[in-house]
């Protein structure tokens, strides 16, 4: 199956409310972790590490940005999500980009994915994914100095990217024979995500920059979980 985000017009699961709030990054930077509820008791959450800071930087004004991203979600973006189906991811990615707040975009829109994968009781990279995500490959966790990083197409998500966008340029990307290592732009949180989007998209490499670091230590521990389940399966296939 093609990487792309389905839709799935033929069900219908309400979003009931869309909320944001504030959480850290590992690199101590103020993050947007964002929680979609959706049906009865679905919840999606995600987060997205925001703009590193230098130390100067760390000062009260920074403070009150975040707040008013939050501030601007809880109000303005959210009720614009609402009501929508969550299913239909495609639809909502159009009106985060058509909103102009393209700072908490990738949070909302994976947020949303997380909610209906957890509607189907299935992982986010088989929901994704689909068909070529039920026996998936595993990425490696690589550092810039292991490869020839120019020969490699780097896809680099930030808080502007929103999942249906992503998957068309890993298609064309694909399409055009080009390898493909998946990145963050920013420091990360506790939200392994960047395992699972390689996993549905069959991206074998995903960029890391230090093996010491917290990050490296969720993508890692995200990895070996679904190593795990993908040696539990083939063992009951046979």
């Amino acid at each position: 199956m093609e990487p792309e985000v389905r839709n799935k017009l033929d069900l219908a699961i309400e979003i009931r409310d869309v909320y944001a709030r504030e959480i850290l990054d590992f690199a101590g930077n103020p993050a947007i972790e964002v929680e979609v509820l959706a049906g009865g008791e679905i919840i999606g959450k995600a987060s997205m590490a925001g703009k590193n800071y230098s130390k100067k930087e760390q000062t009260e004004k920074q403070q009150v940005h975040i707040e008013e991203k939050i501030e601007l979600l809880n109000s303005q973006i959210a009720p614009d999500i609402i009501g929508e189906n969550v299913f239909e991811q495609r639809k909502i990615d159009t009106i985060l980009k058509e909103n102009g707040n393209e700072q908490t975009s990738f949070a909302i829109s994976l947020a949303v994915a997380r909610a209906a994968a957890a509607a189907e009781k299935i992982p986010l990279y088989r929901y994704l994914g689909g068909v070529r995500a039920v026996h998936p490959s595993m990425p490696q966790l690589i550092r810039k100095e292991e490869i020839e990083i120019e020969k490699i197409k780097e896809i680099k998500i930030d808080e502007s990217t929103v999942l249906t966008k992503l998957f068309e340029r890993i298609l064309k990307e694909q399409n055009e024979g080009n390898k493909m290592i998946l990145s963050q732009e920013t420091a990360g949180t506790e939200d392994s995500f960047l395992v699972d989007l390689a996993v549905a998209a069959n991206i074998t490499m995903i960029l890391v920059e230090n093996r010491e670091s917290a990050y490296y230590t969720v993508l890692n521990n995200r990895l070996l979980q679904l190593e795990e389940k993908r040696q539990s399966q083939e063992i009951r296939e046979k």
